[in-house]
């Protein structure tokens, strides 16, 4: 008989965690429907509306402030992480991969800056008060552009029987250049279309990586498509790892 009682509570909980998962969703794409109406500065009450619930209840399924805007900063990246997909696709050539990238990612927070203001501003635990081994979005997926490009660089040093030292430090100072171009622009355009940024950050970041690989001895051309293999293999998001 207690074994049976344990398995009906057992049940109830796995029911009651599987519906407080897909209400904490729905909370997340209400607040982030509340973020691209009010902008950054949202407040919990517009939330809350959005969601159609009081505010009491929206918190009922975080833990606090700071659980629902990690929660949501993470929903925004996971949103631009499926556009950027379609681009780790073999068959594509260095400057294709680069620009698909770039202009991906401005397309992207040219069209949602708020969302782009609002992961800026709440991302970091720093920011949101959240405790030191909190998750920080926004690093994670700069984080795992920087690992995909370290991979790639290694792995073509690597065949060409090159020197792959200093291909981590490389890739994660590309990806901060571009990141910070970025940010830049968007606070203040200068007068640059999204088209004429995105054209000058690629050349910026294929002269920094193709300076890398000519010092090593390897002139590759921004045009030829990569193997199908080295492609899929090295960007493959699955495999990224933060370690390397």
């Amino acid at each position: 008989m207690p074994e049976r009682a344990n398995t009906v509570k057992d049940g109830r909980a796995a029911r009651w965690e599987g519906q407080r998962e897909r209400r904490r969703a729905e909370f997340v794409e209400a607040a982030i429907a509340a973020i691209e109406e009010h902008g950054p500065d949202v407040l919990t009450e517009q939330i809350a509306a959005h969601a159609g619930v009081p505010r009491p209840r929206l918190y009922r399924h975080f833990d606090g402030k700071a659980d629902l805007q990690q929660a949501v900063c993470r929903r925004i990246l996971e949103r631009l992480t499926a556009d950027l997909s379609p681009i780790w696709q073999g068959g594509r050539s260095p400057l294709e991969l680069i620009t698909g990238a770039v202009d991906t990612i401005v397309r992207w927070l040219t069209t949602h800056s708020a969302l782009y203001r609002y992961l800026a501003k709440h991302s970091a635990p720093a920011h949101t008060g959240a405790p030191p081994d909190r998750s920080d979005a926004l690093t994670d997926f700069t984080g795992t552009l920087a690992v995909r490009l370290s991979r790639l660089l290694k792995t073509v040093l690597e065949t060409a029987g090159r020197d792959v030292r200093g291909t981590g430090p490389l890739a994660f100072g590309v990806v901060a250049f571009a990141e910070a171009a970025i940010g830049r622009w968007l606070a203040k355009p200068e007068c640059l279309t999204p088209e004429e940024f995105g054209a000058a950050l690629v050349r910026g970041i294929w002269t920094l990586l193709a300076d890398f690989l000519v010092e090593r001895g390897i002139k590759v051309a921004p045009d030829a498509p990569l193997p199908q293999g080295l492609a899929v293999t090295m960007l493959d998001p699955a495999s990224a790892s933060a370690s390397e």
